[in-house]
């Protein structure tokens, strides 16, 4: 009995013993050869932790960029007829005027905002519905050019242009001859087409409305007509696109002038043209896309020009289209052709890049009265209805309105947005 007494009593003190080196090795400094692999350990969480993060903004940007909203709610709302007030009173400071149902109301793209425009005047809306300012007209036949921050607003067949920029009207310019189109540049100068008889004049204004001095003669009997102009965001150039006859046959050319120090040098500021490329077709629409690109859209297809170093570059990046071409749409990022095949079925939208090369196609079967590139989504309308696909043709939305639609774009605040726009009124919906 002693001997297992006395062994029971060793094997506790060494149970004891054991215990308080374990707990005092505890408190013991951790050795360098210990840390190292709590530091590999770090140096592994840290990439991880980046890596996940950058795969959760990933699929946030996909989802923002590809989800398919099938409802939305009214964000908020508001009325679009002018009020119609006695002579000599205003509504919120100013003057009312009735537009009947009849009137022609239209909107067009104003930098992150909209622009409403009727016979009777302009009004500036910002992206909450809110008025920044209303300038009041008298025009026949309004057409507008807009160009970052400026807007012209001319009567078609009439002598007069009004000069906006995002503060109001800067501006009345002139003319002595009928206006048959208009231009402006991002700095507020502007480019009328008049003609009589036997000529074209292309003159130039500046955001004042004061004349700059600055005028080109065309001889329709020699020189051709000028279907359509556009200048450059700095204005100082001013690309055209001219149909003319030779021995008989319509011709169509690209011409270019520039009102810089460059300009100056050379014979009526004439700095090139491009006949060959284009002469297959009739180009009816020219436009500056960026500061760097002019993009000619024509009957048989699409024409990139690469305007960087002011002299327009030679090397013309044509796009070809056999289909016949129903209608065009273009961003400061893209151009688009939408194509018809005649056949009755779906029609097909391509875009394409700055540089002409391929950036989206699909196909949609709906029956559009508007199309507009804002930002990386296409927005097709009609009065009633809206599609919005992505650039890559993603179907994002569709849905119907309540009232009759004259323009849809993005929201402001929010991917998932749209403002609408008619003669009635004006709202924000938040796609659901």
């Amino acid at each position: 009995m002693g001997d297992t007494y006395t062994m029971n009593r060793e094997l506790k003190k060494r149970q004891l013993r054991n215990k308080i080196i374990s707990v005092s090795k505890a408190d013991e400094p951790v050795s360098e050869t210990a840390q190292k692999p709590a530091r590999r350990g770090r140096r592994i969480f840290f990439p991880a932790l980046v890596l996940l993060l950058a795969a959760c903004g990933f699929y946030f940007y996909k989802y923002q960029s590809e989800y398919s909203f099938t409802d939305y709610e009214v964000t908020w709302e508001k009325s679009m007829r002018f009020v119609d007030t006695a002579e000599g009173e205003k509504e919120d400071g100013v003057q009312g005027k009735d537009v009947s149902e009849g009137s022609f109301v239209g909107f067009a793209y104003y930098g992150d905002n909209m622009l409403k425009y009727t016979k009777n005047g302009a009004t500036y809306i910002d992206a909450s519905g809110k008025d920044i300012w209303t300038q009041g007209y008298e025009i026949k036949t309004p057409i507008i050019c807009i160009n970052g921050d400026y807007a012209a607003i001319a009567d078609q067949q009439g002598s007069q242009i009004y000069i906006f920029n995002k503060e109001g009207c800067t501006g009345v310019a002139k003319t002595q001859l009928p206006i048959t189109k208009v231009a402006v540049s991002a700095k507020g100068v502007t480019a009328a087409v008049v003609e009589d008889s036997t000529s074209s004049y292309i003159f130039y204004y500046k955001k004042d409305g004061d004349a700059l001095g600055i005028d080109i003669k065309m001889l329709l009997s020699g020189d051709g007509y000028p279907l359509d102009i556009a200048l450059s965001p700095d204005g100082k150039q001013i690309v055209m696109s001219v149909a003319y006859l030779d021995n008989g046959v319509m011709k169509n050319k690209i011409a270019f002038y520039d009102f810089s120090e460059i300009g100056k040098n050379v014979e009526n500021r004439f700095i090139g043209a491009f006949e060959d490329e284009f002469s297959g077709g009739i180009a009816a629409r020219v436009t500056y896309l960026n500061e760097d690109t002019v993009a000619i859209f024509s009957n048989t297809g699409i024409g990139f020009i690469s305007v960087r170093n002011v002299i327009p570059d030679t090397n013309v990046v044509i796009v070809p289209v056999q289909e016949m071409i129903e209608s065009i749409c273009y961003s400061d990022k893209y151009a688009g052709i939408v194509t018809d095949s005649g056949s009755g079925g779906a029609k097909r939208l391509d875009l394409y890049t700055t540089d002409g090369k391929k950036a989206g196609s699909f196909e949609f079967d709906f029956a559009y009265s508007g199309i507009k590139i804002d930002g990386e989504r296409v927005i097709l309308y009609n009065e009633e209805s809206c599609i919005m696909y992505g650039v890559n043709g993603r179907k994002r939305f569709e849905g119907k309105f309540d009232f009759a639609v004259s323009c849809v774009r993005g929201g402001k605040k929010s991917r998932n947005s749209l403002i609408i726009a008619g003669g009635e009124k004006m709202q924000e919906i938040k796609l659901k």
